[in-house]
């Protein structure tokens, strides 16, 4: 889960870094989708319904290649029993598994890699087909290039349909493959916590697997589950591996709706990447009365326990019709490139399921409006593999939590800072428009302070220069100098106007 970025970040911030903060908030920078948006459109039989939910996108190590591994669904134009117990075909039946390649990450293609036939193509980028393997989800894909023999390894979930049943049984495999395309079974199905639909997997740096999956929870008293929606509680978990095949569940993880969500509000997905000081990650948040999925930022010292900043989306949904419009469905990877971060994601241009038709059985539920008065109908999901991404030392930030001439306040937790130069990354809000130059502009002040929580003599607010601008690594000066002075234990952070995403004390 850990790689490098360039630039390199400062560490992750949290609340855990003070021992106060005052009329502060926090600042989640939203996600940009890219330009060239969508990448992968579906344009076979085989994938002409969807492209891009539940599987891998990564830059391979061994040879610097963008690669996927991806679910692939035909075309569904009518709904055939609807509204008799009628849901999507392709994702009850027909979900392949897919590879697709790219030098850049931008233009990809669909090589035919293999001799699985569809209609008229003889040769096809198909995997796992679900005429032979049945339904595939959740392909997470592993590459070790330690590992000359079998550097790419696979865990993915095959289920019985009408039309298949595994060669292996139900539920999720463990593959190994020399080169990726072509894959051989190692065992399964996978034993332990793991009970729901949704898993990816990771390689565990002391040795082993760490999973994150997600799995249904009985309806809480407080729990609002719409008539259209047939599933409460689902809850997001953790749980470890030493072989990949007996998985146990790590009781420190649970993401669930807590006072701070909405009551409708659910979790489908965990995406981790180790950085300095911890994690951050990305959870796909379900809400269930849009019936829409978005992605929200998270953050871990540990990788078990987990804190939002905000509560609202980092990647939103775009209006129904467009990809990303009901689902946004991200892939198991968080990718850094330069100096971005970068997320790579099935958007679905309606939602999960059907909220109200003519059709079926409904309720009146306000002007010109009915809904379903049951759930189970899930829309097919057309789908396009898209991607967005973030400046990777910028992903949230502390804030002034009223903005305006307001200042916040943050006094880190006391630590010997003796010696040491502070940097801080920064951005501060221009000057208003206002006959006065530089009338109410933004700027951040800093004061060193001691084990009584005095400021030190020469390192006062009052000695440090209101910073302002766009830095990424600028270092504080005070009067008194460049670095703190014995007895430094803890800096106190004014800022009005002013995004801080993050602080270093160095040598």
């Amino acid at each position: 889960m850990k790689q490098n970025f360039t630039p390199v970040r400062m560490p992750l911030l949290m609340p855990d870094d003070f021992s106060e903060l005052n009329l502060c908030g926090w600042r989640v920078e939203p996600g940009v989708p890219d330009s060239r948006n969508p990448l992968i459109e579906g344009d076979k039989p085989w994938d002409a319904g969807g492209i891009g939910i539940h599987g891998t996108v990564l830059k391979d190590p061994i040879d610097a290649k963008y690669k996927a591994w991806l679910v692939c669904t035909p075309p569904e134009e009518t709904a055939e029993g609807w509204p008799n117990g009628w849901s999507s075909v392709a994702n009850d039946r027909d979900r392949s598994i897919c590879y697709f390649e790219s030098e850049d990450g931008i233009q990809w293609n669909k090589p035919e890699i293999s001799d699985v036939s569809c209609g008229e193509h003889k040769r096809t980028n198909i995997i796992f087909p679900s005429w032979e393997f049945g339904l595939q989800a959740y392909a997470s894909v592993l590459v070790d290039p330690a590992n000359r023999q079998w550097p790419y390894e696979m865990f993915v979930l095959q289920t019985t349909t009408p039309i298949a049943t595994p060669p292996h049984g139900y539920g999720y495999h463990r593959y190994r493959s020399r080169d990726g395309k072509s894959w051989e079974w190692v065992n399964g199905p996978i034993t332990g916590c793991i009970l729901g639909d949704v898993l990816f997997v990771y390689p565990d740096k002391e040795g082993g697997y760490i999973g994150y999956y997600r799995t249904g929870m009985p309806k809480r008293e407080d729990d609002h589950v719409p008539a259209w929606e047939d599933c409460p509680g689902r809850t997001c978990f953790r749980c470890t591996s030493s072989d990949g095949q007996h998985w146990v569940k790590d009781d420190a993880m649970v993401i669930r709706r807590d006072e701070r969500d909405h009551r409708d509000t659910q979790f489908m997905e965990c995406v981790p990447l180790e950085v300095e000081g911890g994690y951050l990650g990305m959870v796909s948040v379900y809400h269930p009365i849009t019936q829409t999925l978005d992605l929200r930022m998270a953050a871990s010292r540990d990788g078990a326990r987990w804190w939002f900043p905000d509560r609202r989306p980092c990647l939103p949904n775009a209006p129904l019709g467009e990809y990303g419009g009901g689902m946004i469905w991200q892939s198991k990877n968080l990718i850094p490139e330069g100096d971005g971060l970068y997320v790579y994601y099935g958007g679905s241009e309606g939602p999960h399921r059907q909220i109200s038709d003519t059709r079926a059985p409904s309720v009146e539920i306000g002007y010109q409006e009915t809904a379903l008065d049951h759930g189970a109908h899930f829309l097919p999901f057309c789908t396009a593999l898209c991607r967005a991404s973030w400046r990777a030392d910028r992903m949230y930030a502390l804030a002034s939590s009223a903005g305006g001439p307001t200042i916040g306040t943050a006094v880190t937790k006391p630590a010997d800072a003796a010696g040491r130069e502070l940097r801080v990354n920064m951005l501060t809000r221009p000057p208003k428009k206002s006959d006065t130059p530089g009338y109410d502009e933004g700027y951040l002040q800093v004061e060193l302070l001691d084990s009584d929580d005095r400021p030190i003599p020469g390192f006062a607010r009052a000695d440090c220069a209101p910073l302002r601008g766009d830095h990424a690594s600028l270092q504080v000066t005070w009067n008194g100098g460049a670095k703190a002075p014995k007895g430094t234990l803890k800096a106190r952070f004014y800022l009005k106007r002013t995004f801080l995403y993050g602080f270093r004390f160095s040598c």
